[in-house]
Order: structure tokens, then sequence, then C-alpha cells
């Protein structure tokens, strides 16, 4: 498998998920304190851990992996990448592509753990951090700063609060068909929610 995937996959080493698991752990540690509180419920426990693994693995992948060049490179010309997309580059595409999926999961993740409706300050959380890792990356010479990223890592962070809104509609729903007088239940394995 070559390209982005190919790259992120060979990522995952045993060593690798040790270190992604370290910091997870300790939150979901810290979750679990915070819920015999009654301060947070589990699924916002699970969640927190799953983002931290998470963000672990998109530092490892968009920073710490990345060779240090000379230089700090960077592509200011914003949609340059499409100009090489309509010119028949599949890499391109492929890059976008992946640059789109790979903050899907911060946008589900970070409504799950949002305790507004509203998830514009998900959106913009989701904005701030593909910037951040960008100006690390021009900083510390790791990869190319390209507007381009961040405007599709932002994009990918859209489609992770809207698949969270389509899953929350499916899960009421659910719930409301569940909780019908006629229909026969066991709430015994909502509980832990």
């Amino acid at each position: 498998m070559n390209g982005y995937l190919g790259h992120a996959i060979s990522l995952v080493t045993l060593d690798a998920v040790t270190v992604w698991l370290i910091p997870a752990l300790a939150c979901f540690l810290i979750g679990l304190l915070l819920r015999s509180r009654g301060k947070i419920r589990l699924m916002d426990c699970l969640a927190l851990s799953i983002l931290t693994f998470y963000l672990a693995f998109v530092f490892t992948l968009t920073i710490y992996e990345r060779p240090v060049t000379p230089e700090a490179t960077m592509q200011l010309a914003l949609f340059w990448s499409y100009k090489y997309i309509l010119n028949g580059d599949k890499g391109m595409f492929f890059e976008v592509f992946w640059n789109i999926v790979m903050f899907m999961p911060y946008g589900i993740l970070a409504s799950i753990l949002s305790k507004s409706k509203a998830k514009w300050h998900v959106l913009l959380s989701g904005a701030l951090l593909s910037v951040a890792i960008e100006l690390t990356q021009l900083i510390s010479h790791r990869g190319l700063f390209e507007y381009d990223d961040i405007l599709h890592n932002t994009l990918g962070t859209i489609v992770g609060i809207a698949l969270f809104y389509v899953a929350a509609k499916v899960i009421a729903r659910v719930e409301k068909y569940v909780s019908r007088p006629d229909v026969v239940q066991d709430r015994s394995d909502y509980s832990a929610f």
C-alpha cells in the first residue's frame, strides 16, 4: 500500500501504540475518577480517552514521523492541490481525501464531549488544531505548511460533526422506539451511559 494510507498504517507498531495508549489510559483513569464524583458520563470518559489516543496518532503522522528539512517549506497558494487533481494527479487526490478523513474523528469525538447543541466551537477548535499542526510543521521544518491542509482538515471536522448529528438522531429514534410501552425491553444495559 503506497501513499498516505500506507504511510499511516506503517506507523502502527506495538511501540507506537504503547506510547499512544499511555496518555489515553491516563485520561481514562482521570475520567473514571470524575465519573465517580458525578462530573462526567462514561461516554465522555471513553470519548476523551479515544480522542487522546487519536491526537497522539495524528501528531505522530503529521509531525513526529516527518523528516526534518534544512529549510521550512510552504505552499501559500490556496487551492493549489486542486490544480494538480484537475491535471490527473491521483496521489494529490488521495492526499486531500485522507486529510479530510483524518479530521473526521475529531469532529465526532469533540462533539460527543461538547455540552452545547451548537457545535461552532468544535468547528473552531478543529480549525485551530489544524493551524497548530501546520505551524509546528513550519517551525520545526517537518512537512509542508499549506492553507489547503487547514481547509481540508476543517472540512473533515465539519463532516465529523455532521456524522455526530446523524448518529444522535438515529440513537434518539431508537431510544424513542425502545421506550414505547408496547416494546418489551431490559434497560439494565443502558445504566453505564
